[in-house]
């Protein structure tokens, strides 16, 4: 990695490798292959591309790459079904509407399907007393 960097060229490739795997300890040679291959394309954001990243930087982008590793090996959830809901036949369906379109008829229709429903026959009350 570090021959691709032409700006490193003074340091003691020796001494860098030594402190690359100080840093690296413990990550996954997956991860570290990852990082270092962001790094020789230049794909790794606010890294200077005329120099080898730092110690500390590498180790950080090995990490980020062990989380996205970690992350696409987990197990997917698969969505819970849902449970069937009983069909409500298209005449109360439409009745719904027209009594919330403001139709009275179909309010009274509908207090007399509900009678218990106390939302509807307070309506439907109030509608009789209007008239």
């Amino acid at each position: 990695m570090l021959s691709g960097f032409p700006a490193s060229s003074g340091t003691d490739p020796d001494m860098q490798i030594r402190a690359y795997l100080l840093a690296i300890d413990g990550i996954p040679l997956e991860a570290v292959w990852q990082a270092a291959k962001l790094f020789i394309a230049g794909k790794v954001k606010n890294h200077n591309r005329a120099f080898a990243p730092s110690s500390a930087s590498f180790a950080e982008q090995c990490r980020r790459q062990q989380a996205v590793i970690e992350a696409q090996s987990r197990p997917r959830l698969k969505p819970q079904p849902e449970a069937p809901q009983p069909k409500v036949a298209a005449y109360k369906m439409q009745l719904l509407r027209d009594a919330a379109n403001g139709s009275r008829n179909a309010r009274r229709e509908l207090a007399k399907m509900f009678p218990d429903n106390p939302i509807i026959a307070k309506a439907a009350r109030h509608e009789e007393a209007l008239r």
